[in-house]
């Protein structure tokens, strides 16, 4: 059985935040009982993006929430997050700090059509 695009998208999406410097693990959407190695990155999808044209639609791309979570607060990851140009859009939506832990939020858009 191959692969449907969208887990193809985020395979690729996948590799491209496990690339990052210092990144321990990432994780595609919330675990459960594992237990979290920091520094890393959760990410979730969330929505598509979607492109119409003479009533239908023609391009989609996946939107994904993108949490990293590092002790220091002075992660150097957090920009490489913002950065990034390998076919995604990245916005910073927020920060807040919990049990020792930095958290930085943001909204990434997948802008590498693959359908």
């Amino acid at each position: 059985m191959s692969p449907t695009e969208i887990e193809t998208q985020r395979d690729i999406l996948h590799e491209i935040l496990s690339s990052l410097d210092g990144v321990k693990k990432v994780y595609y959407q919330p675990p459960s009982k594992e237990q979290i190695v920091y520094p890393c990155i959760i990410y979730e999808l969330t929505n598509f993006v979607t492109k119409h044209s003479n009533n239908g639609r023609y391009l989609s791309f996946p939107q994904y929430t993108v949490q990293l979570i590092d002790r220091n607060p002075e992660s150097i990851i957090q920009k490489e997050l913002l950065d990034l140009k390998q076919g995604c859009h990245v916005t910073f939506d927020r920060f807040f700090a919990l049990d020792n832990l930095n958290h930085w939020n943001y909204t990434l858009v997948f802008t590498r059509a693959l359908w």
